[in-house]
């Protein structure tokens, strides 16, 4: 089992509590340079029904009254899109940065399987140089999902518009908002940590074109992601991990599985490290499986469980024009509930 140490533990509370914020973004509105203070505040005057999000809410308080960063960190970024990207950049009274991205938005589910498909697409990045100025690269054949992509974009803009330094900046996020920050951190000399709460991993494809593009900083900039997740999270072993083996930690969690409140405790502290548990090993040995098939094969089970999360769990209109045809999710379905099964033989016999 991996031991975080002090430091790293304590910037990674931050970071948490940055990230319960971003679930509760949508509830009120901001106006740049407002403190987490000040935000949470607004929160507080909200009628709320969700106890989940009452209970953020108040693990959040409870952090900030204790973590004068924490309250007195300005908001410098804010945005919201319920069907997708959903981020936000605090600078800190230190004069550090962190940028959030959340977790799936309504429309991203079949997103989240074309990361994992291993299937091609045409994909744009935009940058820009030191005078501020758009270049545009188009990419015919690259492994990133249009969500991935936009996150980055949406990275760049930000950075240049707020002249950030190299190796100043740290990124976070939880499940789907983690991966994006993955997705960053291995894109951006601009990043000096990268925080990924139960996010999930990439296609073998994605990473092999990630180690040919990159070269030598592609290991460089992999040493900077933390993965931090719940004992039996069963996201983040989902896909092949970018970071390290030592830079993968546990904790122990309550009333939930992937939920990121559920490794905190209400003070808004990480719960005790422990091993990795037996639902997730379970499901790593699933999802490696899948990873081992031929991209045709993995994009079906892939999408096929994906469209149905988006039918059941996401709100209205997939993002992107995605869309999976009845006859590619009942037979992606079938290819995956065969390598659930096989891999639960497999598994108890180990």
């Amino acid at each position: 089992m991996n031991i975080i140490d002090r430091q790293l533990l304590e910037k990674a509370n931050e970071e948490a509590s940055y990230n319960l914020y971003i679930y509760l973004a949508h509830m009120t509105s901001v106006q740049k340079g407002e403190t987490l203070e000040e935000i949470v505040s607004k929160l507080e005057q909200i009628d709320m029904t969700s106890e989940r999000n009452k209970y953020r809410l108040q693990i959040l308080r409870n952090t900030i009254d204790q973590n004068t960063i924490l309250s007195q960190s300005t908001i410098s970024n804010l945005t919201l899109n319920k069907g997708g990207l959903t981020a936000c950049s605090f600078t800190k009274p230190n004069g550090g940065v962190s940028v959030i991205f959340r977790g799936t938005g309504s429309g991203e589910w079949i997103d989240n399987g074309e990361g994992l498909s291993g299937i091609p697409e045409e994909n744009t990045y935009i940058t820009y140089d030191r005078f501020g100025q758009e270049k545009r690269t188009i990419i015919k054949k690259d492994y990133a999902t249009d969500q991935q992509t936009e996150a980055l974009n949406w990275f760049n803009r930000i950075a240049a518009e707020n002249a950030w330094r190299n190796n100043s900046i740290t990124v976070s996020g939880h499940s789907k908002g983690g991966n994006k920050a993955q997705f960053i951190a291995i894109h951006s000399d601009l990043v000096k940590d990268c925080f990924s709460f139960d996010g999930q991993g990439f296609s073998p494809e994605a990473l092999k074109l990630l180690k040919e593009r990159h070269g030598d900083k592609y290991y460089e900039r992999r040493e900077k992601i933390m993965s931090l997740s719940a004992c039996n999270d069963y996201v983040n072993v989902l896909g092949e991990r970018i970071m390290p083996e030592d830079n993968i930690y546990y904790f122990e969690s309550f009333a939930g599985f992937h939920y990121l409140e559920a490794m905190l405790d209400r003070n808004g502290v990480l719960r005790p490290q422990c091993r990795q548990g037996k639902l997730s090993q379970y499901i790593e040995t699933v999802s490696a499986a899948l990873m081992n098939m031929k991209p045709i094969i993995r994009q079906n089970a892939a999408l096929g469980i994906m469209n149905i999360f988006q039918k059941y769990l996401g709100e209205g209109t997939p993002v992107n024009s995605d869309n999976v045809s009845l006859e590619k999710t009942v037979a992606g379905l079938g290819i995956a509930i065969g390598s659930i099964l096989h891999s639960f033989r497999s598994f108890k016999d180990m």
